[in-house]
């Protein structure tokens, strides 16, 4: 396949997968049940766009269950809920936000599995589109700082596309994208980065569930007017500091090596 056709191809996939998973959910009802099977059925359509491209089914989107890819998930995860407790933790230090209360148990109990689901399949798919299909598909055809730069830029507009417009916003959905994109690379797969991804969202989603409003999650409080304005800045500077603890941590990480049998000291170490 000739590199034009192939990169137009790349790009049509991208724009089914894209549309599917962020235009249709605002053209349906806002029903959890509608939601939830809308994020299910994506995918046997990345499975279907991932064949068309002759491309060994969910492995294209760095989907690959080799040994060593579950620690790398609790990594991350582990990593990403640490990093937005310090972040909601220092919010009420500060005065950002009031403590109320907790939700009633049952309304609690549906809410975590609600989140759970919802926040896990959303990251799982946001990272298989903007980073994994990018990424994989753009590998060897493009320079890989060329490869990084596009996945950020498009992670950053997606998240303005779901979170709206702002400087501020615009900087840290930049940053956390470093931080996501990187963990990508870093791995040759999608686990560390998905981790990091649903780890923030699950404690985020505490606070404020997957409806995104205040009194949404399990833990209840309500906004403030004495906040200061170092508050706006804090997540900018902890999805910094998430970048530097992946690279930090990279001994840690195991890297998928494709081709190679499922044992760990078979899986080599990428250094970018």
């Amino acid at each position: 396949m000739k590199k034009i056709p192939a990169l137009f191809l790349t790009l049509i996939g991208f724009i089914i997968l894209n549309l599917y998973f962020n235009l249709i959910p605002t053209l349906l009802p806002k029903n959890d049940i509608l939601r939830f099977f809308h994020l299910l059925l994506f995918f046997p359509l990345a499975y279907i766009v991932a064949r068309k491209l002759n491309r060994e089914g969910m492995a294209l989107y760095g989907v690959v269950f080799y040994k060593g890819w579950l620690r790398n998930l609790f990594l991350g995860f582990f990593i990403g809920f640490s990093f937005w407790a310090v972040l909601f933790s220092l919010y009420f230090l500060l005065g950002k936000y009031e403590f109320i209360g907790f939700a009633p148990l049952l309304n609690a109990t549906a809410n975590i599995f609600v989140i759970l689901i919802g926040f896990g399949l959303g990251s799982l798919i946001n990272d298989m589109i903007v980073r994994g299909y990018l990424i994989n598909q753009l590998k060897g055809k493009i320079p890989l700082p060329v490869i990084f730069t596009i996945s950020l830029i498009i992670y950053t507009f997606d998240d303005i596309w779901n979170a709206g417009f702002s400087v501020q916003n615009t900087i840290f959905s930049f940053a956390l994208g470093l931080s996501l994109t990187y963990s990508f690379i870093k791995a040759n797969s999608i686990w560390v980065d998905t981790g990091i991804h649903f780890g923030l969202n699950v404690l985020y989603g505490l606070f404020f569930g997957v409806s995104q409003q205040i009194g949404g999650g399990i833990l209840l409080f309500k906004e403030t007017s004495t906040s200061s304005n170092l508050t706006i800045w804090l997540s900018t500077f902890l999805s910094l500091l998430i970048l530097l603890t992946v690279f930090l941590l990279n001994r840690y990480i195991i890297v998928y090596k494709p081709g190679a049998r499922k044992s760990m000291d078979e899986t080599r170490k990428i250094d970018i």
